[in-house]
């Protein structure tokens, strides 16, 4: 049960799917103790109304088209003083809530649970009478340089005889063909010289190995396919949509990485 206390904390709830942001609405104005002024369905409108409405907290979605969750925050924590209270809204992944929890900066994992949202809620009328204010900015600060760090990672590639440094994120999947180690971004197909357990270390927690031959970017799988004996069938969100298998042995992982359930 929360405490009795008047205080009312001014949400607004940033998501571009609109019935994640009623679930959300309905638990927390269910507590008592937040009242939502305000809904966002993209993060550039999550900007002007956080700079007009002045809240208490944003309840922010991590994964939306651009400007995504980290990029709203790291704008209006350099736009705004005092910075509000944030609360991350993420569908997976573990690597991500562990990021969280060691930053001490609070998130919500969907779908939403009520006894979660109510502990949440206690956590900021608890900031919000002065406690830990500047260790949570502290802490989303360097959160949002980890984050922004991990964004802008390049690798060098050769193309065309020439050297490039290419941007991390832009990166669809790595691949080993006849001895050579190929990235595929872009459209086009690089090769590094490095080996593909070396490159799946060095790209970061956004990516994974998912077959003995394959590394993938998490953030580009466009399907996810149930296939034979307990494994997958990925369609990479690329030109081709390009069909990559899932090992029995790393299915495991990718279900954890990706929260899914079937």
């Amino acid at each position: 049960m929360l405490n009795d206390r008047p205080v009312k904390l001014r949400a607004v709830l940033v998501d571009d799917e609109e019935p994640a942001r009623r679930e959300l609405r309905y638990l927390l104005t269910a507590t008592d103790r937040v009242e939502v002024v305000a809904e966002a369905d993209s993060g550039q409108r999550a900007i002007n109304l956080t700079r007009k409405l002045n809240p208490d907290v944003l309840f922010l979605d991590v994964r939306m088209p651009p400007p995504d969750g980290f990029a709203v925050a790291r704008q209006i924590i350099n736009d705004m003083d005092p910075v509000p209270f944030f609360v991350f809204a993420t569908a997976y992944d573990q690597y991500a809530l562990e990021a969280f929890e060691v930053s001490a900066v609070d998130y919500l994992l969907k779908p939403f649970q009520e006894e979660r949202v109510l502990q949440t809620v206690e956590r900021l009328l608890d900031r919000s009478k002065g406690r830990g204010q500047e260790e949570f900015a502290a802490s989303l600060r360097s959160l949002l340089a980890k984050v922004r760090d991990e964004c802008e990672a390049r690798v060098p590639v050769e193309h065309g005889g020439r050297i490039i440094l290419l941007p991390v994120r832009e990166i669809v999947f790595a691949t080993c063909h006849e001895g050579d180690t190929v990235l595929k971004a872009g459209g086009e197909e690089y090769q590094v010289r490095s080996s593909l357990l070396e490159l799946e270390e060095r790209l970061g927690h956004r990516f994974l190995r998912v077959h003995k031959g394959y590394v993938v970017n998490l953030d580009r799988i466009a399907e996810v396919i149930p296939w034979f004996h307990g494994s997958y069938l990925l369609i990479m969100g690329d030109e081709n949509r390009t069909e990559i298998p899932v090992s029995r042995r790393l299915a495991q992982s990718l279900k954890e990485r990706l929260g899914l359930t079937l």
